[in-house]
Formats: C-alpha cells, sequence, structure tokens
C-alpha cells in the first residue's frame, strides 16, 4: 500500500496556510478590540452632556412644576459632564436637599432667638419657613450613604408632599415676598430650591423602597 510523503511544496503551502490562519484569527481577535473601544466611546458620547439645562430638564420632565428645579440643578452641576445614573441621581439629591435644609436652618436659628429673646412673636414667613424646614430635615436628615436597604421615609414624605390633595407647604403659602424681610427672604429662597429639588426627585420615588428580601430556600 502506497504512503503518502509530503514533498518541499506541500510542506510550504501548509506553513502558508498556518501563517494566513494565524494572520486572519490575529486580525479578527483585533477587530472585536477595536469594537470594543469603540462601543466603549460611543457609550461616553452617549453619555455625554451637551446642553445642561436640556438635559436637567429631562431629569425633572415629570415633576409638578420643573423650572425651580432645573434652575436648583444648574447651580449645584454647573460642570456637569456625564448623565447620572438613576440610582446614583436619586441617592444624591437627598443629601443635598439635607445639606441645603441645614444651610437655611442655620440662618432661621439666630433670627429665632433673637425674636425670643425680645420676647417678640416670631414673624409669619420665618415661623412658616421653619415648620417647613423641620419637615424636610425629619425626612431627608442622617441617611446612609447608599440606598441598599432602602430610604423609606424619602419615599413617604415625597409622596405625601406631591399628592394630588396636598397644598403648598407653609414656606410658600405663608411667606408672600413683599412681607418678608431681607433675612426672611434669604431662607424662603433656599427653600424654593430645596422645594424645586424634591419636585424634580419625587417621580423617581420608588427608587427609595428597599428591595424584597429573597425568598427563604
Amino acid at each position: 500500500m502506497a504512503s503518502f510523503m509530503p514533498n518541499h511544496s506541500t510542506m510550504l503551502l501548509a506553513s502558508l496556510f498556518l501563517i494566513v490562519l494565524a494572520t486572519s484569527l490575529v486580525s479578527t481577535t483585533c477587530s472585536k478590540r477595536g469594537r470594543v473601544l469603540e462601543s466603549e466611546e460611543d457609550r461616553n458620547v452617549r453619555y455625554a452632556v451637551g446642553d445642561r439645562k436640556a438635559y436637567f430638564e429631562e431629569l425633572c420632565i415629570d415633576a409638578r412644576d420643573p423650572e425651580p428645579g432645573v434652575k436648583a440643578l444648574e447651580t449645584l452641576f454647573p460642570k456637569l459632564e456625564y448623565r447620572f445614573e438613576v440610582t446614583e441621581f436619586v441617592t444624591l439629591i437627598p443629601h443635598v436637599i439635607a445639606n441645603w435644609t441645614a444651610e437655611a436652618k442655620a440662618l432661621a436659628d439666630p433670627l429665632i432667638a433673637a425674636a425670643m429673646k425680645k420676647g417678640q412673636k416670631l414673624p409669619k414667613c420665618l415661623e412658616s419657613c421653619t415648620a417647613s424646614l423641620d419637615e424636610v430635615s425629619n425626612a431627608m436628615s442622617g441617611l446612609p450613604a447608599t440606598i441598599n436597604f432602602g430610604y423609606p421615609k424619602v419615599e413617604k414624605f415625597l409622596r405625601k408632599s406631591f399628592a394630588e390633595d396636598a397644598g403648598p407647604p407653609m414656606c410658600v403659602s405663608g411667606c408672600p415676598d413683599k412681607s418678608c424681610s431681607p433675612e426672611e427672604k434669604i431662607i424662603a429662597d433656599k427653600f424654593h430650591d430645596i422645594w424645586g429639588l424634591m419636585d424634580c426627585v419625587e417621580p423617581y420615588a420608588d427608587n427609595y423602597l428597599a428591595p424584597p428580601p429573597p425568598p427563604q430556600s
């Protein structure tokens, strides 16, 4: 029985075939890697914020009154470059609200102390804003850094504050501009910014509920 013995030409062709195959595999790998890099670049482009105001309007599109929230976000993020993940946004905003509320309360406290020292009744605007700030502080202060375990008091407070039958907060209804002192107006303006952020984030309130525990095996 005749046996096949590869000659020099056959071995050369086989070598060339292996070289071509290896080159093709390297080319394919590089092409896939290139597509991955391209995908990452596309992703960066997709998440880049071109027009910040338009993006903030998009974030607050379901708010009762989007404009105050948009203005507050413009103040808060003047150089925002990339879009937020939803979880990132809803985690950040309550902490911002808590900080702004503490700042407003720090402005109100000396005015309250001065009025009490003189035995005077608190001005209506100051009294109203103090009550509103206390409500917000109770809901937004002392939150953990993440919402892994839920922010149930935040969800409950936002839903209650922006329910269909809910009226405006006392700092809005009881604090017309013409009746305010300059100091009270600063406090009221800060509360309006806080309320704007709350209005903007309220449509995302379901994200503050803790996920259900895993089923028992």
